[in-house]
């Protein structure tokens, strides 16, 4: 059997890489259809896309004001129970079959699988204990003292440069091999599919399949 030291890892994104939509924005549809009365915030949420695309907000700003907006104020045990759900209807409706595949090759293959994804650990860590993966690295909601969601970010949003940023001093510090492969769909994840000794790009739109052939990145298709 291998060394923890020598184990192979392979790293992959989340949305639109294992799921075939974006699993933050149907968090958030789960919540509202939940909690319908923070129907009245969605007039907000253009104006804060609008800031965004401007450049005068950060997609760090944007996506805690989502939160915020939709699923402020919830406490941890509501999370939970949206979580669970979510997770169920996630599975059944939006994972790639391909993606599972995938995973379980490798698993069988003795590699460490590794979840790096910009997605938030109240729904994402049930996602990632359903998949069966090892590792998780995603951005973390902030809670206040009376344990109730707060709409902000703990962390940094654990995307592009933070997100390989992360996984190299995790590498660092337990002393790991360096990542094996690493999947995305996104040309965002440059800098983590630039850390594995393959990258492969999955379900590319058509700007990132332009840079992923330029790179000589292989791309697959898995929906």
């Amino acid at each position: 059997m291998q060394g923890v030291e020598q184990q192979r890892i392979a790293v992959f994104d989340l949305d639109g890489t294992i799921s075939r939509r974006d699993t933050y924005l149907t968090f958030l549809y789960h919540c509202l259809v939940k909690r319908p009365q923070r129907c009245v915030k969605l007039p907000l949420l253009p104006c804060y896309v609008l800031a965004y695309k401007l450049g005068f907000k950060s997609n760090h700003w944007l996506k805690a004001r989502f939160l915020k907006a939709i699923a402020g104020g919830l406490s941890r045990a509501e999370l939970e129970e949206f979580a669970t759900s979510f997770t169920q209807i996630t599975f059944d409706n939006n994972i790639k079959p391909e993606a599972l595949a995938e995973l379980q090759r490798l698993r069988d293959s003795g590699y460490m699988l590794v979840l790096a994804t910009a997605s938030f650990d109240i729904y994402v860590s049930k996602l990632f204990d359903a998949l069966g993966m090892d590792k998780l690295f995603c951005t973390i909601a902030e809670f206040d003292a009376d344990d109730r969601l707060t709409g902000e970010l703990k962390t940094l949003n654990c995307i592009g440069e933070e997100k390989a940023r992360q996984i190299k001093a995790w590498l660092q510090d337990t002393t790991r091999a360096e990542v094996d492969r690493a999947y995305s769909d996104s040309a965002v994840d440059l800098p983590l599919l630039a850390l594995a000794q393959r990258a492969i790009v999955v379900d590319p739109k058509t700007a990132t399949a332009r840079v992923a052939a330029k790179l000589n990145y292989p791309i697959v298709r898995w929906k």
